[in-house]
């Protein structure tokens, strides 16, 4: 991908109602040359922000795409609210995204935000017409728990330097497969949050409040995902963790238009983040 042809996100912030108060949420909006041919909402994992999808957002805007990023509450940008992160202030901040909504809606989710999305999309019962699921924990069980676990740890952190975080987060982010350079640089950079005492990760501490008890808990996403009345796409890479064939299989015999990639060198999770990804992805959005 040509970077120094790409378009430029413009930003925005949306007001969020929590009751009585308001927070803002921080969203980059990639505006297509002429008429959009539809909406692409990319929503990042837990510890992510949209600065994540800067790269797949340039490149389905330079396709026709408008694609919009937000920084969900607690992360990037976005207010941090020090607490009550739950999935009713999640689902505040999907709705406030439906002023962008166009004459085609698509959503893509990584990890965590995958999640958000398949609980939202099932609970609101919202038209869409195609949905990209990347590396989704579609299951709980121990494996979503050490998952949970370390970003809890995570969360505890903080750097003296800027110098230091970027470390850190380059060993955290060392499995993201072959992406280019700057591309990588930039995601480290967005990661990272300053503050008066140095620099810590780019996410409250307080979004995992509730982690502790929700360690064991059973659950199980697939019936839920299989009534969602949209295309859909699972991505995975080769080595990932989180893939149930069994449970893919049974989804498969309900809904029989649903499609796996489990990309072999996508690094584990995809990063979204080089070119055959995002053909990918066009692909699965445009495909008539």
């Amino acid at each position: 991908m040509d970077r120094a042809a790409s378009p430029e996100a413009l930003t925005q912030e949306i007001l969020i109602r929590l009751g009585d108060r308001y927070a803002s949420m921080f969203v980059r909006i990639w505006q297509p040359a002429g008429t959009p041919r539809g909406s692409v909402f990319c929503l990042h994992g837990f510890t992510g922000n949209g600065a994540d999808f800067d790269y797949l957002a340039a490149f389905l805007c330079r396709n026709g795409y408008l694609v919009v990023c937000p920084d969900l509450l607690g992360r990037g940008r976005s207010a941090y609210l020090g607490g009550g992160y739950d999935t009713n202030l999640y689902s505040r901040c999907l709705h406030a995204l439906g002023q962008f909504a166009g004459k085609e809606n698509h959503f893509i989710g990584t990890s965590w935000g995958g999640l958000i999305l398949t609980l939202f999309l099932y609970a609101n019962r919202s038209r869409v017409d195609r949905i990209v699921l990347n590396d989704v924990p579609l299951i709980g069980g121990p494996k979503v728990d050490a998952l949970r676990d370390a970003v809890i740890q995570e969360s505890k952190l903080t750097f003296q330097t800027s110098a230091a975080a970027r470390d850190h987060l380059r060993a955290a982010n060392s499995r993201m497969g072959q992406v280019e350079q700057g591309t990588f640089d930039s995601f480290i950079e967005n990661r990272i949050a300053s503050t008066p005492g140095g620099f810590r990760l780019a996410y409250d501490p307080a979004t995992t409040g509730n982690f502790e008890a929700m360690t064991g808990r059973e659950y199980d996403l697939f019936p839920m995902m299989a009534k969602l009345d949209a295309r859909i796409l699972l991505m995975y890479g080769r080595e990932g963790e989180l893939i149930e064939e069994s449970a893919l299989e049974r989804t498969r015999r309900a809904r029989p238009d649903l499609c796996v990639v489990q990309t072999t060198d996508a690094g584990n999770p995809p990063s979204l983040m080089t070119p055959d990804q995002a053909f990918l992805v066009l692909g699965f959005l445009s495909a008539v």
